[in-house]
C-alpha cells in the first residue's frame, strides 16, 4: 500500500484504536460500530454515521457519480471505512475509459487514521500501485512529489458524504490548489517551449563563435583566495563611482551587461562582464566597445546573437549555458564542450553564480538594489536607459507606465524599491546565502533596500594590491579558445537528420491512410535523433493528446506542426553552415 510517512506514524502511534473484537462504544472517542439493514458495517463518529446507514452501494454510485471518464486524476477526500474506494477498484471500468487507465492516479486524503486502520484489517484494503493513501495534514509538498503535472490531463474531486462543513471546505481548496499547480505547470510549459525558439535560433547563430571562445570550465576554481566586486546598475551605484575609480588597480570587478556602459561612462573598465539573455536594448549597452575593450565576456550561448557580433574582436568570450535541458545544447555537448552554470535566472544572480564557480573568496554587491526593474532599469546614464527616452518622444515610456501604475497603488514617491520587489524576491535571498555558505557575501546597503541576508560592507575591505594585474595573469594564462571543426560537422550532420525526418512527414501527407499510432512514434524516434525537436514536438503531442479533435485532426495537427518546426531549423541551420 502506498501510504505517506504521516499517515503511517498517526497509525503506529494510535494507542486509542477500537477494540478490533468489540462492537460497542469508546466513551473517550465516542466511536460506535454496529452492522446495517444489509448487514455490512458501519461506524458513528460522534452519533454520526459515516456511512449510510441503508444502501451503502447506492452512496458509492452518488459519490463517484462526478468522476470524468477522461480525467487521470482522481482526488478522494475522506476515507470513512473505504467503501467508496473499494467499490471504485471493482468497478473501475465503469468510471475510466482504457486510455486514462494507462496513466490514471487516484489520491486519497484519510480524514480519521482510527477508522481507516480498523478497515485496513477488517473490511478492505488494497495494493494498487496507482493509489496513494495520505493523511489529512499532508501539505500539497507532499502530493506534488506524487503527481507529475505535466502528464495531468484532468482532476476529479470526490468527497465522502458524511465529512463535516469544515472538512468539505479543506477538499475544495486542496482541489483548487491543484488545478492551480496544473495550470501552472503548462503555463511554464508554453512559456519555455515560446523562449526555446528563441534560445535554440540564438544559440544556433551563435555557434559561429564556439570555436572563436573558450568554455566557461576553463575558469573553474581559478581565483580562489581573490575578492571581487560585482556590481548591478541599480540607483544607488553612482554614489559609488569615484571610490571604485580612485582604486581602480587593487580591485576585481565583475559587472551585468547592463553596467557596462555606466562604469565605461565613468573611466572605469570591467574585468569581467556577463551577459545572459541578451535582449537588443542590452546590445546598446556595449556601444562604448569601439573606444573601451575589455577583458573578459562570460556569454550565455543563448544570449542575443548580436552581442557576440559587435565585440569579438574587443574581448575574449567564455562560454555557458543556463539551460543545460534544452535539446540544442544536448546536442551540441556531443561535439564539443559547453559547460553549464547553474544560473538563478537573472543576470545579477548569475554574476553571483560566476563567481562562486571560478571560486573568488569574498564578494561584495554594488548597486544591487532590489529596485523596480521596469522603471529604473538602469542609472538614468545608462545608454539603453537615454535611448529609450529619445526615441519615445513626447510618448510616455514602458517605465513610467508601470511606476505609475505602482504609485498609484501605494504611498511611493520615487523610484520603488518595496515590499513589492522585496516581497517577491526574499525567499531567495534567504536561499542565497546558504547556497553559497562558502563564499563570504558583503553589501553596501545605504540608500538601498535592506536585505537580512547580507551584512554591510565597505569597498575599502574588498582592495588588493594590484589585484586586477594577478587575477588577469591568471586568466590569460586559462584561456584556450576551441580549436576544431566539430561544431560544423555537427550541425550537417543535424541537417541531415531533420531532412530525413521532413522527407516522412511529407509522405504522411501524401498518404490517404494516417496511422496516428504510427507517426507519434515516428515523432518520438526523431526527437532522440535530432534533440532540437525533443521539448518543442513534446508539445505538441501533449496537446494532440488533450484534445477533443478526432483521430483524422490530431494527425494533420501533428504532421503540421513536426514540419513548420522542422522547416523553421532547417533554414537557421542553413545559414549557420555557411558561416562555420
Amino acid at each position: 500500500m502506498n501510504i505517506s510517512v504521516r499517515l503511517h506514524n498517526a497509525i503506529n502511534n494510535d494507542f486509542d484504536l477500537l477494540d478490533l473484537n468489540l462492537n460497542k462504544e469508546n466513551s473517550k472517542l465516542n466511536y460506535k460500530i454496529e452492522k446495517n439493514k444489509n448487514g455490512l458495517t458501519i461506524a458513528y463518529k460522534n452519533n454520526r454515521a459515516v456511512h449510510s446507514k441503508y444502501n451503502i452501494e447506492n452512496e458509492c454510485k452518488i459519490a463517484l457519480g462526478k468522476i470524468n471518464k477522461n480525467k487521470n486524476l482522481l482526488i478522494i477526500y475522506g476515507y470513512g471505512l473505504g467503501y467508496i474506494v473499494k467499490y471504485l477498484i471493482e468497478n473501475i471500468n465503469e468510471y475510466f475509459n482504457e486510455k486514462t487507465l494507462e496513466s490514471l492516479k487516484i489520491i486519497v486524503i484519510v480524514e480519521d487514521t482510527i477508522l481507516f486502520k480498523y478497515s485496513y484489517y477488517n473490511i478492505f484494503n488494497t495494493e494498487k500501485e496507482n493509489i496513494f493513501f495520505i493523511h489529512g495534514e499532508d501539505n500539497i509538498d507532499y502530493i506534488n512529489k506524487i503527481i507529475d503535472y505535466k502528464k495531468v490531463n484532468g482532476v476529479s474531486l470526490v468527497l465522502l458524504p458524511s465529512l463535516t462543513k469544515e472538512e468539505k471546505d479543506k477538499a475544495n481548496k486542496l482541489y483548487e490548489r491543484i488545478l492551480n499547480n496544473i495550470e501552472r505547470e503548462f503555463s511554464n510549459i508554453w512559456t519555455n517551449l515560446y523562449f526555446e525558439n528563441i534560445w535554440t535560433k540564438n544559440i544556433i547563430f551563435n555557434s559561429e563563435y564556439i570555436n572563436k571562445s573558450a568554455d566557461i570550465s576553463v575558469f573553474k576554481n581559478a581565483f580562489k583566495n581573490f575578492k571581487a566586486l560585482l556590481i548591478c546598475p541599480g540607483p544607488t551605484l553612482i554614489n559609488y563611482i569615484e571610490k571604485i575609480k580612485n582604486n581602480r588597480e587593487n580591485l576585481i570587478i565583475i559587472c551585468v551587461d547592463t553596467s557596462y556602459s555606466v562604469l565605461c561612462k565613468h573611466g572605469i573598465i570591467p574585468d569581467f562582464v556577463i551577459t545572459v539573455d541578451g535582449g537588443f536594448f542590452n546590445s546598446l549597452d556595449f556601444v562604448y566597445i569601439e573606444e573601451k575593450k575589455f577583458p573578459y565576456l562570460i556569454m550565455d550561448i543563448a544570449c542575443n546573437k548580436i552581442i557576440p557580433k559587435i565585440i569579438l574582436d574587443k574581448t575574449n568570450i567564455i562560454r555557458f549555458s543556463s539551460t543545460a535541458d534544452l535539446g540544442i545544447v544536448e546536442y551540441l555537448k556531443r561535439f564539443s564542450n559547453i559547460s553549464s552554470l547553474t544560473t538563478s535566472s537573472t543576470v545579477a544572480t548569475t554574476m553571483i553564480d560566476f563567481a562562486y564557480y571560478t571560486s573568488f573568496d569574498k564578494v561584495l554587491l554594488i548597486g544591487f538594489d532590489n529596485s523596480y526593474p521596469y522603471y529604473q532599469r538602469h542609472i538614468r546614464h545608462a545608454l539603453s536607459y537615454e535611448y529609450m527616452i529619445n526615441k519615445t518622444n513626447k510618448l510616455k515610456t514602458m517605465e513610467s507606465y508601470y511606476f505609475d501604475a505602482i504609485k498609484n497603488n501605494s504611498n511611493i514617491n520615487v523610484y520603488p524599491p518595496t515590499e513589492f520587489i522585496f516581497e517577491n524576491q526574499i525567499e531567495y535571498f534567504k536561499e542565497l546565502k546558504n547556497k553559497y555558505s562558502k563564499m563570504f557575501i558583503r553589501r553596501i546597503k545605504s540608500d538601498a533596500i535592506d536585505i537580512n541576508s547580507f551584512e554591510e560592507d565597505i569597498i575599502e575591505n574588498f582592495t588588493e594590491d594590484n589585484a586586477r594585474e594577478k587575477v588577469l595573469n591568471i586568466a590569460e594564462k586559462l584561456y584556450k579558445k576551441e580549436n576544431s571543426n566539430n561544431i560544423k560537422n555537427s550541425y550537417i550532420e543535424l541537417k541531415n537528420i531533420l531532412e530525413e525526418f521532413r522527407n516522412i512527414i511529407l509522405s504522411y501527407n501524401k498518404s490517404n491512410e494516417k496511422n496516428y499510432n504510427e507517426i507519434t512514434n515516428t515523432i518520438k524516434e526523431y526527437q532522440k535523433k535530432a534533440p532540437i525537436l525533443k521539448n518543442i514536438l513534446s508539445a505538441a503531442l501533449i496537446m494532440s493528446e488533450r484534445g477533443d479533435n478526432d483521430i483524422k485532426e490530431k494527425v494533420n495537427f501533428l504532421l503540421s506542426e513536426s514540419l513548420k518546426n522542422v522547416n523553421y531549423f532547417l533554414t537557421r541551420i542553413d545559414i549557420v553552415i555557411k558561416k562555420l
